[in-house]
């Protein structure tokens, strides 16, 4: 079993490094077959810390304190939400819902020429994004998706883009990682297994963010809608496999 965590971990960092996000929504979408949710969520939120500080230095120029604060004060109301529903949460339906949600919008957008541009947005709006990735960020580990679709309809260049939801990342999974501890979810076998996993993730996340040099914004926004549908399709293929057995 740590071969295969310990690959999925590569390829996740190596996409994390190359887009700036996507760790979680692959990570999760594959250790789900493995691993039990509980491990799941935490390993996923540490292991795309660690992905984040290297890949982060690539783009460290570029951030603005004052684009990333609202997004950030959003998370301190978010995030504690999301925890607490962790262990409530019906895993099963919430990736059904969120795959199909990353399908039908990624699949749309692909489709599309250019994204629509939210001309009147403020910083309340991303304020409120913040909030709702933090609450996704606290219950499953999967933080992405509503904060990068938002910053990819924002107007912002490919780099603004990454210097905005990468330190946001960064604030919502120290926070993650201070709940989770704190309500006995980070145990001794699950640190040993990160202990594993970060220098792999370390590596590939090194990889990735060189190779992003090599990207150019059109491609960059065709990658992330790329990723994300993949990782839409791979959110539901182990959601329905789950259902149809809890039907039997």
């Amino acid at each position: 079993m740590l071969a295969e965590v310990l690959l999925i971990g590569a390829v996740s960092g190596f996409i994390q490094g190359l887009s700036g996000f996507a760790f979680g929504l692959i990570a999760t979408s594959l250790w789900a077959w493995i691993l039990a949710p509980q491990k799941v969520v935490p390993l996923v939120v540490m292991g795309s810390l660690i992905g984040q500080c290297i890949s982060i230095l690539g783009v460290r120029r570029s951030i603005d304190i004052a684009r990333v604060s609202p997004f950030a004060l959003g998370s301190l109301v978010g995030v504690p939400l999301g925890t607490l529903l962790l262990h409530s949460l019906d895993m099963t339906v919430f990736r059904l819902l969120i795959g199909a949600a990353l399908v039908i919008y990624c699949s749309v957008m692909l489709c599309s020429v250019r994204l629509p541009k939210l001309e009147n947005a403020n910083r309340a709006a991303d304020g409120c994004v913040g909030a709702v990735s933090g609450v996704l960020g606290g219950a499953c580990g999967l933080s992405g998706p509503p904060m990068i679709l938002w910053c990819s309809m924002r107007g912002w260049s490919t780099m603004a883009q990454r210097a905005t939801y990468q330190p946001y990342f960064m604030f919502v999974q120290v926070q993650v990682i201070i709940f989770y501890a704190w309500q006995g979810l980070i145990d001794a076998a699950l640190l040993e297994l990160f202990l594993w996993l970060a220098p792999v993730v370390m590596l590939s996340s090194w990889i990735g963010s060189r190779a992003s040099r090599w990207v150019s914004d059109f491609h960059f926004q065709k990658l992330i809608f790329g990723f994300l549908l993949l990782s839409g399709l791979a959110l539901l293929i182990p959601g329905f496999r789950l259902a149809w057995l809890a039907i039997k």
